[in-house]
């Protein structure tokens, strides 16, 4: 399921990278800060992908990196929701989500176990 999710969230992060590109075309002068926020958003959708692989292959490393960057959804969803609220219950809810999942009993088994071997 984690690794589901943050699938998702690469997904969203590279549309949002595209729109800030889309609409920098005719933007004018905003068009830098656009293309700014673009090359972060591809950065973090980076991250984001790589953390998903390693917690696929259950890499210790990818499940902090993983949660560090939810516990920045998570504050991105409350900044957003009084402005968007489907957006940033959106955020929410994977974030929660993926938190919820790393910490589930199996999950944390997998992780023993890995370790381990």
């Amino acid at each position: 399921m984690v690794v589901v999710v943050l699938g998702i969230q690469v997904l969203a992060l590279l549309g949002s990278a595209l729109s800030f590109i889309l609409t920098a075309i005719t933007a004018g002068p905003l068009a830098g800060s656009l293309l700014g926020l673009a090359v972060m958003f591809l950065i973090f959708a980076a991250g984001v992908a790589a953390a998903a692989r390693g917690s696929w292959k259950l890499h210790r490393w990818a499940r902090p990196a993983a949660i560090a960057f939810e516990l920045l959804v998570i504050v991105f969803a409350f900044s957003v929701i009084g402005g968007s609220l489907w957006l940033g219950l959106a955020c929410l809810v994977t974030a929660l989500a993926v938190l919820l999942g790393y910490f589930l009993p199996p999950v944390v088994e997998a992780y023993n176990r890995a370790l381990e071997g």
